[in-house]
């Protein structure tokens, strides 16, 4: 037990035009001040409102009680897996992290157990494709840019709409957007398949077993999360290593996946599946049955800070997912010392806590309004057109 006490909590919605990020504050009695995020695929405003909703959780608590906030705020809520509330959970649970750090004059890394990884971390690049027009040559253009900018490892869905199933016009057309893609960047990349758990599962084996020629190193999510069977079966069948996790909430789903499935690769979201306190766990589970973490972060600046910290601190890590090299042009804006990627690694931040401060001017310069952000699926824009002639 420490003496510092939460006295307040605010809330900032952020104008990332394709998913809105909510950064979150907590206040202490002692001047120090925790930050996290708790984004969700849409619904910004609801998190929002469900934090208002639980603060008496954890205002006039100590934030060193990680364990015992935590388990309140799950077990107290009746539906306590609903992803609103585990995300509502998982920022309350950071900012705290970032709190005891803060306190303690120590990197969240060190308080979980040391960089055992280095300050420096492996990762792979997303959100590069939203202009490749749904074409191989488009997506072949793109990924060597992905190259030059320094990443080795880059992943892309290349099905556009697709739903349980795919003609086979639209599976050959899937197959040359990944051997397009293979073909300029070489051998030496790797290719990390995004299914966004599109397929049933024999689609699904089926269409990996079309892909392997390509030598990916992963298949993630190839089917919808709701299903553990077509997702054992997958794992079972495809030639492929196969990797899921961003849309399952806590230790328990893992749990699931750890004594049910061979997958190979976890992808916990830290935002939404309950914390750091929570991804030690799940990551614990995962090492346990010799299972790798490479966490889902499609998230703002603020988590793949939280990420970085995370990451280290684990045996299991992989490699860590990173939009910030092809996100918004005022995304290194939104910290005061710009989280760093270069040349596809991600410097962690090294002052207390997770080493990052909000410029809460330009927060304030990019609020979120109805009007100022058209919520879209990246994988889905560029593809109606071209759904359409396939139909």
């Amino acid at each position: 037990m420490s003496d510092v006490e939460i006295t307040d909590v605010e809330t900032h919605l952020v104008a990332n035009p394709w998913k809105p990020w909510v950064f979150v504050r907590l206040h202490t009695d002692a001047g120090v001040t925790g930050i996290a995020e708790a984004t969700t695929h849409d619904k910004p405003r609801t998190v929002v409102a469900a934090i208002e909703e639980m603060k008496d959780f954890f205002i006039g608590r100590d934030p060193f009680d990680t364990e015992a906030l935590w388990l309140e705020m799950y077990r107290n809520e009746w539906f306590s897996k609903n992803v609103i509330n585990t995300t509502v959970v998982s920022a309350v649970d950071m900012a705290c992290w970032d709190i005891k750090g803060k306190v303690l004059d120590e990197p969240v890394y060190e308080l979980l157990g040391g960089a055992m990884h280095g300050t420096e971390l492996r990762a792979y690049a997303n959100g590069w494709y939203t202009d490749a027009d749904g074409e191989p040559e488009g997506f072949a253009r793109a990924a060597e840019q992905v190259v030059d900018d320094g990443y080795d490892a880059m992943k892309f869905d290349p099905f556009g709409t697709a739903w349980q199933s795919m003609t086979t016009e639209e599976k050959n057309h899937a197959v040359d957007i990944v051997g397009a893609v293979r073909e300029a960047v070489g051998p030496d990349v790797e290719l990390l398949i995004e299914c966004h758990g599109r397929f049933s599962a024999a689609q699904a084996v089926d269409i990996a077993r079309k892909l392997d020629q390509f030598d990916p190193a992963w298949y993630e999510e190839p089917c919808p999360p709701d299903s553990i069977n077509s997702l054992a079966e997958v794992a079972d069948k495809s030639p492929i290593p196969v990797v899921t996790g961003e849309r399952h909430m806590t230790k328990h789903e893992f749990f699931d996946l750890v004594t049910r499935t061979d997958i190979d690769v976890f992808q916990p979201d830290l935002m939404n599946t309950g914390g750091i306190t929570e991804g030690k766990k799940i990551a614990g589970l995962a090492e346990a049955d010799h299972v790798d973490i490479a966490p889902h972060n499609p998230q703002g600046p603020v988590a793949g800070a939280i990420y970085s910290h995370f990451c280290t601190s684990i045996p299991n890590f992989r490699i860590q997912e990173m939009f910030q090299t092809y996100d918004e042009d005022w995304v290194d804006e939104l910290l005061v010392d710009p989280l760093k990627v270069e040349d596809g690694y991600v410097q962690v931040p090294e002052g207390p806590g997770f080493g990052i401060e909000l410029d809460m001017d330009v927060v304030k310069e990019h609020e979120y309004t109805e009007d100022s952000v058209h919520t879209i699926d990246l994988w889905e824009e560029d593809w109606e057109k071209r759904a359409d002639e396939l139909r």
